[in-house]
């Protein structure tokens, strides 16, 4: 399927000033522009003072599988760089000078940039007829105008995030989400609290039953009360159903959002910052579901319930006097014992995700690396790991369920504590004259309902320990260093030439003893064709990945084009700066998608030109299925000479300006291996880059006219091909 042939329509329906439901937009896409919304978003936030480019805009956000921004997900754009941005249907003789620049959407799936306006002409920023602004007619943008425009403002008083940081323009990265939602919590309190009173209705009708319609016989009376505490029902039966609706919704919308907060962050830490094993941060990731519950809208209304039990209380007193004492006892004792349990199960909690994490972790390890396991024989090594982190487990379980069962059943035994203590009560009370019989039955059924809530906030005390724990340590991964620090100072450039330099650059891994590379300073022009060898651990593999971006050095710069790598945006230099390293991952999927990962909206044309450049597609057409054959897990069902080929066709279909080869053909034999170097040496013929190699086969350097020699992280040699290989065999005769 050639671009030409693809129609891809996103529909946006917006709501008018009105109410009313404005016209639906049809977008017809138009693939000769990357992205003309992206662009123009760029340009948008470039005109009132934040340079970002398109690929930066997009990096990290969930997108169609042509890879174009939506005008929904403009808004979340936006707002990652810290702006304000709404959806709304405007004329053009609506929008107000103050709201300028603002996104016009246009047809054809068609954006441009709205920048001033002066009588029957106007300004405009329109990427997909340039990139330079210029003057056009009203009447002419009046007819590809299609009604919408995206309304952009910057966060008042909202200041860059420090580096690592995830907390954005909304605020925290939890409570920003719930904060949006805020309106929405308020009516789960509103209708809460119209429930607790229409609970009312009950205890009053039992009592006039008892104390008027019973002694007086009085048909009319009890019929009048049915219809009322009949209506009352029906309205708290409705009034409950729209709140399970609306916890419903918000815990839906908070979970999605916070979710793929949380995942943006992960994928984009920064490898340096990554120090939990990979099963430990995937348990803190499943805890989410616990906190997400606990400060759920249902918790809001469970709270609600019980700021009523003092109402239900006061009520109680009201018609039965000392009647109110046991339900006021029962929830103080509740009270004060949660508070008590709190810290000893919120240590028990701790207990419960750490082992968790470490049992987690170990099964990851196990199944990942099952062949290896199978081969060496390891399985009962690591059937002993898992039984000791099982049992530990679940001893720290063990311990928070005998606190969760000591905290609800004194819940339960409190409750039942204070029916008894309503009914001695009122039975003396009755007796004295004091009080009627449907008093006291009226203050058993209030009792039940004050003490309700407390059952709940038992359960609610287990659930917020582990919840606290868990949003603690989702606290610091969040606070974790990140590429793509959101609102950050990025240069808006891509990559030019391709020219690598390193500055007494200094690399450590984690609390490594020793450095990985110390004071390397290397220069590489662009174009160039480097290869760098040494023996193991020498620092090839690190050299390349500081080359890559994909660490940062402890001391020194890493510079490309003269720019220090840092400086610019991390999308933006990974389309231009490829990496295979020397165990590559493929991705559960088709062939072409693993192709295509890294370029969303790639078309077939370009995916078949990496693949020949690559040689992937002599692989597709030995497969039934062609490039439709599907790629298992981590590539499992693909040779590691497969998977480097595919890995490099990856690397290839951007056009980057550097390709960046670790150990590429360490998994094939000699033929594949002379296969690999005539496509690699066709496809630099027929796109030039900036080649660097880290390698101990000798036939790579056919590809190279420069040689670097490492040793102990540091360039022990470096110079032309010939004199390298000369000088290193005359040193080995």
């Amino acid at each position: 399927m050639r671009p030409a042939d693809r129609k891809d329509t996103a529909r946006l329906t917006i709501s008018r000033r009105d109410g009313a439901q404005a016209p639906q937009l049809d977008w017809d896409l138009d693939p000769q522009v990357f992205d003309p919304l992206a662009e123009a978003l760029g340009g948008a936030l470039r005109l009132r003072g934040h340079d970002v480019g398109a690929r930066a805009l997009v990096a990290n956000l969930s997108l169609p599988a042509d890879g174009k921004l939506t005008p929904a997900r403009a808004v979340a754009a936006a707002e990652a760089q810290s702006h304000a941005a709404r959806l709304v249907r405007r004329d053009l003789s609506d929008l107000p000078d103050a709201v300028l620049p603002a996104v016009l959407f246009l047809e054809g799936r068609d954006a441009c940039v709205l920048i001033a306006r002066d009588g029957d002409t106007v300004r405009v920023l329109w990427p997909s007829r340039g990139s330079e602004e210029f003057t056009v007619e009203l009447a002419a943008l009046r007819a590809v105008y299609m009604g919408h425009v995206l309304l952009i403002r910057a966060e008042p008083g909202v200041a860059a995030p420090a580096p690592g940081s995830a907390i954005q323009g909304q605020g925290h990265w939890f409570w920003g989400a719930v904060r949006r939602h805020w309106p929405a919590y308020t009516q789960v309190i509103l209708a809460s609290a119209v429930i607790n009173l229409l609970a009312l209705a009950v205890p009053i009708f039992t009592m006039n039953v008892y104390d008027r319609v019973f002694p007086n016989a009085a048909l009319i009376t009890l019929w009048s009360l049915v219809i009322g505490v009949g209506l009352a029902l029906i309205v708290d039966a409705g009034l409950k159903a729209l709140r399970a609706q609306l916890v419903d919704v918000v815990g839906r919308q908070v979970d999605l959002a916070v979710s793929s907060e949380i995942f943006r962050h992960v994928s984009d830490l920064r490898l340096s910052a990554r120090t939990a094993p990979a099963g430990t941060l995937m348990n803190t990731l499943k805890d989410f579901e616990q906190v997400r519950d606990v400060f759920s809208s249902q918790t809001v209304a469970t709270l609600t319930d019980l700021a009523f039990t003092a109402v239900f209380i006061a009520v109680i007193a009201y018609i039965g006097g000392p009647l109110a004492w046991p339900p006021a006892l029962a929830v103080l004792t509740v009270l004060v014992f949660g508070v008590l349990v709190l810290i000893p199960l919120r240590n028990a909690v701790g207990t419960v995700r750490q082992t968790g994490g470490a049992k987690t972790a170990v099964a990851s390890e196990a199944m990942n690396e099952l062949e290896t396991l199978k081969s060496v024989g390891g399985q009962g090594r690591m059937q002993d790991r898992w039984e000791q982190q099982v049992t530990q487990n679940a001893k720290a379980e063990e311990r928070a369920r005998r606190l969760s069962t000591v905290a609800t059943t004194l819940t339960g035994l409190v409750g039942q504590l204070s029916s008894v203590g309503i009914v001695v009560i009122g039975v003396y009370l009755a007796l004295e004259g004091q009080i009627t019989m449907g008093a006291v039955i009226a203050a058993m059924i209030l009792s039940g309902r004050a003490l309700a809530p407390t059952a709940a906030l038992a359960a609610l005390f287990v659930r917020a320990s582990f919840a606290v724990s868990t949003l603690r340590s989702l606290d610091e991964l969040m606070a974790l260093p990140s590429d793509g620090t959101p609102g950050a100072r990025r240069l808006n450039k891509r990559v030019s030439d391709g020219a690598l330099e390193l500055r007494g650059a200094k690399l450590t891994y984690g609390d490594a003893p020793q450095p990985a590379l110390t004071d390397l300073s290397l220069s590489i022009d662009a174009g160039a064709r480097v290869a760098l060898i040494g023996p193991v651990g020498a620092g090839k593999t690190s050299l390349v990945r500081l080359l890559a971006g994909l660490y940062q050095p402890d001391e020194g710069l890493v510079l490309i084009d003269g720019l220090n790598m840092a400086q610019l945006h991390p999308a933006e230099l990974r389309a231009d700066v490829q990496l295979v390293p020397q165990e590559p991952v493929l991705f559960s999927g088709t062939l072409a998608e693993n192709i295509a990962f890294g370029k969303r909206g790639a078309s077939d044309a370009e995916i078949l030109r990496a693949a020949r450049l690559a040689g992937v597609d002599a692989l597709a057409a030995s497969h039934p299925e062609g490039f439709a054959m599907p790629i298992a897990e981590r590539g499992r069902n693909m040779s590691g000479g497969q998977r480097q080929m595919v890995a490099l066709a990856r690397a290839l279909l951007p056009r980057p300006k550097v390709l960046l080869l670790d150990e590429p053909t360490s998994s094939m034999d000699q033929q594949a291996e002379r296969r690999f170097i005539d496509r690699l040496r066709s496809a630099l013929d027929a796109h030039p880059m900036t080649l660097v190699v880290a390698t101990h086969r000798m036939g790579l350097l056919e590809l190279t006219d420069r040689v670097v020699l490492m040793q102990a992280g540091k360039v022990q040699m470096d110079g032309p091909k010939a004199d390298i290989l000369a000088t290193l065999k005359g040193g080995t005769s």
